[in-house]
Formats: C-alpha cells, sequence, structure tokens
C-alpha cells in the first residue's frame, strides 16, 4: 500500500482551518458595498465545491424568515425568469469556472446586480470590469477545504444586502462548535468502515444537505463508491432496494434529526430498523449545535475529516482530483472557456 501521509497532513491541517474560515470570510462578506436595493430573489451560480455553497444558502434559506426565493444554479444558463431585479452571486473558487462565468455574463447583460466570491481568475476580471462587489477567498486551499470561508462569505454577503439568513451569535456560536470538532472523531468513523467499498448516505430534511455534502467528500477524497439517499422522497423510491438482503459489504450512514422535525424522526427510526437488517455496519452521526448553520458545518467538517482518513486507511491520495482536468480540457477545445 502506497503511503499518502504528506497529503493525509495537508488536507486535515486544510480542514482544521473551518473555525478561522468562518470568522474571515463572514468579516469579508459582509463589508462590502451594498446595493441599496430590495430584490426579487437571489440567484446563487456555482459548480463542485464552490456550487455546494449555494445549497449551504438555501437551506439556510428555507429554514429562515426572509421573504424571497434562494434558488441555486449548477449549470452555464441562469433561468429565463431572472431579470434585473434578482441579486446574482456568482460562486467560482478558481474564479475560471466555464458555467459560472457564463451565468455572471448573462447576469450583466440583463442589468441585474452581480457579487463575485472567489480567489481570483476571470471571474474577478470580469467583477472588476462590470464594479461588481468581490469577496476575495484565501487562495491556499483545495475548493473543497474551502466550504467554510464560501459560505461564511456568501451569508456575509447577503447580509450587507439586508438579506439576513445568520446573525452574529450564531456565526459565533458555529465557530465555537467547530472548535469542538476533533480529527479523533474523524479517525474513529473511518477506522469502523474502511473495510466496505459502498456507502450509503441518508439524510431528511435540511439534513439531505449533509448526506450530498458528504457522498461529495467521500468521491472526491476518498474515491469511494457513495449513494446519497434523500428522504422523505427516497421512502417513495430508493428504500424499496433494501426489501432484499444483498448489501453485506456496505456502510450506512445516518443522520440523526432533531425530534421536532417529526417526519424526518419518523424516518430515521424506521431507516435504522431496515439498515440493521441488512446486516451491515451502521454508523448514526449527530450534528452538533444550538442553530441550523452550526449543525450543517460541524457535520461538514466531520465528512472532511472522516474521508481523508477513510483515504489514508485505503491508501489513496486525498489530494488528487486530476480526472476532473479532462472536462476542463474538453470545454477548452470548444472553446468554452
Amino acid at each position: 500500500m502506497v503511503d499518502f501521509n504528506k497529503e493525509v497532513e495537508e488536507m486535515l491541517s486544510l480542514y482544521d482551518t473551518f473555525p478561522k474560515q468562518i470568522q474571515e470570510g463572514y468579516k469579508k462578506g459582509i463589508e462590502i458595498k451594498s446595493f441599496n436595493k430590495k430584490f426579487k430573489g437571489v440567484i446563487l451560480s456555482g459548480m463542485g465545491g464552490s456550487g455546494v455553497t449555494g445549497d449551504y444558502i438555501r437551506v439556510l434559506g428555507l429554514n429562515s424568515k426572509i421573504d424571497i426565493p434562494i434558488e441555486v444554479v449548477k449549470g452555464d444558463t441562469l433561468p429565463s425568469w431572472v431579470n434585473k431585479d434578482y441579486l446574482v452571486v456568482a460562486i467560482s473558487y478558481s474564479g475560471n469556472t466555464h458555467e459560472t462565468l457564463s451565468c455572471a455574463r448573462q447576469a450583466y447583460s440583463i442589468g441585474a446586480n452581480v457579487i463575485a466570491i472567489t480567489s481570483g481568475g476571470k471571474l474577478e476580471e470580469l467583477a472588476k470590469k462590470n464594479g461588481s462587489p468581490i469577496v476575495s477567498i484565501n487562495k491556499n486551499y483545495y475548493p473543497r477545504t474551502a466550504i467554510a470561508e464560501l459560505v461564511s462569505s456568501a451569508l456575509g454577503a447577503l447580509k450587507a444586502q439586508n438579506i439576513n439568513l445568520i446573525n452574529d451569535n450564531e456565526i459565533n456560536e458555529a465557530i465555537e462548535t467547530l472548535k469542538g470538532t476533533s480529527r479523533g472523531e474523524g479517525l474513529n468513523i473511518a477506522s469502523n468502515i474502511s473495510d466496505k467499498n459502498l456507502y450509503i448516505i441518508s439524510g431528511c430534511g435540511p439534513y439531505e444537505l449533509l448526506a450530498n455534502r458528504w457522498r461529495q467528500e467521500f468521491s472526491e477524497n476518498a474515491k469511494a463508491i457513495a449513494k446519497s439517499e434523500l428522504y422523505p422522497e427516497s421512502a417513495h423510491n430508493d428504500i424499496v432496494v433494501w426489501q432484499l438482503d444483498q448489501m453485506k459489504n456496505t456502510a450506512f450512514i445516518l443522520f440523526v434529526p432533531d425530534e421536532k422535525e417529526k417526519l424526518c424522526f419518523i424516518l430515521a427510526n424506521l431507516l435504522e430498523k431496515i439498515y440493521k437488517k441488512q446486516g451491515s455496519t451502521l454508523i448514526k452521526i449527530n450534528p452538533r449545535g444550538n442553530n441550523l448553520f452550526s449543525k450543517l458545518i460541524q457535520s461538514t467538517l466531520l465528512a472532511g475529516y472522516v474521508s481523508v482518513y477513510l483515504a489514508k486507511l485505503k491508501g489513496i491520495n486525498p489530494t488528487d482530483t486530476s480526472i476532473t482536468g479532462e472536462y476542463k480540457k474538453s470545454l477548452e477545445k470548444a472553446n468554452l472557456n
């Protein structure tokens, strides 16, 4: 087995910076200029690690008291109903993501206000050319290890526009919760599932986001085959596969919802029984924190630790995502860059 200790330590050290990322990102975001405008809605455009930022903002928006919709675009085209009364937040860690640049250009063409969240590249150039606010992200990360700064920057930038999804106390509470999340927790979980070759990750309600994020982290860091089941929708389709006893070499990961989420709580109890009947490993994750943002970002940090240690235990380089370059090369050949 190849030893990737150096790469593993590099990744773990980057995930360790989550508390600092939250503090710095939020401050950067709230310091941008305000458009002094009441928006009809918010569009967050991004792909990959940058794109998942929009998922966090959307979930927080759905669970807040704001009176405008928040939509996420993961592609190169804005919806036809977006107009100059919308705020478009273009998020690209590298600043060179084709899809995000395309959406930003479309936003400018219709007269919409744009905020850029990036570490540089063409997006920064485009935003400067059009006089848009820019939240500059630290350049020394892999995009997936910069999630905390990307999300907190977006939250701060929206707050600067009087779109309040979070308050200062919740930010501070999230930072303290992150500080209480250890590498050891991740290593313990990874050690219990490292002999498996398939991972089923289930979340309900706001924790659908976590199921998807853990799947993505397992894919990028551990190169592990994972499937996310999103409840209650999966109770009407995906769940049927577990009628058969067929997944002996599978690890099931289940996010435990708050008891106040009655439907999700019922489903979690049912799933625990169903998964245990498969005779495979079941890991229950209890997101920690006193607010939704804390719970989401704490569980996200844990996903980083678990997936990196899983890579280490399987003898896999967690930093290598070179295959994604094939897609970028294809875009360049088609002059879509």
